[in-house]
């Protein structure tokens, strides 16, 4: 029975264990260009409430798929509201965003590389 309750115990401990991103997709990282940021402003405007960020910052550009050239990048922000970082990872092709995750673990990597994102935080409508 001990054994039994220590096995399901160490599954739903290895269930809910996320393995951070492989150091060769790390490795592809570049400061994130002028056109992914302008597509993040522009897929937001309208969504959000402009100045309602404290604090913004996008990830570099890693290629997540070589074989079909899939990037993905992260945001990190912090409202008036709620001062703590809210992350989103995004998926592009071509500078296209394909799809997105709000809170993925893969933007709390240590090693991913973080710069300053004024565009968002000074968006306009």
């Amino acid at each position: 029975m001990r054994t039994t309750v220590l096995l399901c115990a160490a599954a739903i401990t290895l269930a809910g264990c996320q393995t951070p991103a492989p150091q060769s997709v790390l490795d592809s990282q570049r400061p994130p260009p002028s056109s992914v940021k302008r597509e993040y402003v522009d897929a937001l405007r309208g969504t959000i409430k402009p100045g309602n960020f404290v604090k913004a910052e996008i990830s570099s550009v890693v290629l997540l798929d070589p074989e079909k050239q899939i990037y993905a990048y992260c945001t990190r922000t912090a409202e008036r509201a709620y001062p703590d970082w809210s992350y989103i990872g995004l998926s592009l092709k071509q500078n296209v965003i394909l799809g997105l995750s709000k809170n993925d673990y893969r933007c709390h990597d240590k090693r991913l590389r973080y710069y300053d994102f004024p565009e968002l935080r000074n968006m306009k409508f």
